[in-house]
């Protein structure tokens, strides 16, 4: 009987601990993107900051409803590839 309910009381915190873990990987994966976006921009962080949020305002009015890991994914990716210095070229 004593087994059983240590059983229960570990499952019962295992899925109570899974949310709060998911959660901390999230948060250190946005960390991780938003300082990759600071290295190739060559920025100071207060201004690749801003010019991040800016990136992110222009995703969320493309696709809606998107994670905000998933517009830092993308905004790191185009910048990366190119893609978001050439759009700054065209709007010059």
């Amino acid at each position: 009987m004593l087994y059983l309910a240590l059983i229960l009381l570990a499952l019962a915190a295992g899925v109570w601990a899974i949310p709060a873990l998911a959660k901390l990987h999230s948060h250190r994966e946005i960390d991780r993107l938003k300082q990759r976006y600071r290295q190739l921009t060559f920025q100071s962080p207060k201004m690749a900051d801003e010019a991040l949020g800016l990136q992110v305002i222009r995703l969320k009015n493309m696709a809606p409803g998107r994670s905000e890991k998933w517009y830092l994914e993308r905004v790191v990716r185009e910048l990366e590839s190119g893609r978001l210095h050439c759009l700054h070229e065209a709007k010059k």
